[in-house]
């Protein structure tokens, strides 16, 4: 079956038909919805899709990569919203020794991150 990845979340859309032939996709996830209605982009949607299928492995390869940059893009995000709520609860002239050490711990973390990020856009 034919299939395209969603723009925002790369979920595989699934080419559907309506009532009049006409093909559309949907990402249940993000809930997009995606309509082909004149001949000219039929035409076009057509010629892309027989280019991924000839095309597919590379493609999987990069999604691949992709799917890996999302996951540290989402652990990044995460931790520095960790790192915003620790020094939130740091006091300023008597801080909480545990929570200056994961804090720092969680910097460190941070650190890691961007450098696998780095090495994954080499």
């Amino acid at each position: 079956m034919q299939s395209l990845p969603c723009f925002l979340c790369i979920e595989r859309l699934e080419r559907r038909t309506d009532k009049n032939g006409k093909p559309y996709f949907v990402c249940n996830p993000c809930g997009i919805q995606l309509f082909v209605r004149r001949p000219h982009g039929i035409k076009l949607l057509d010629k892309l899709l027989s280019d991924a299928a000839r095309n597919e492995l590379p493609f999987k390869h990069r999604a691949e990569e992709l799917y890996k940059i999302q996951a540290l893009l989402t652990e990044i995000n995460g931790v520095k919203e960790q790192i915003k709520r620790l020094e939130s609860q740091i006091g300023f002239l008597f801080g909480d020794a545990d929570k200056i050490r994961a804090c720092n711990l969680l910097k460190t973390k941070l650190a890691n991150l961007f450098k696998e990020l780095e090495q994954l856009a080499k």
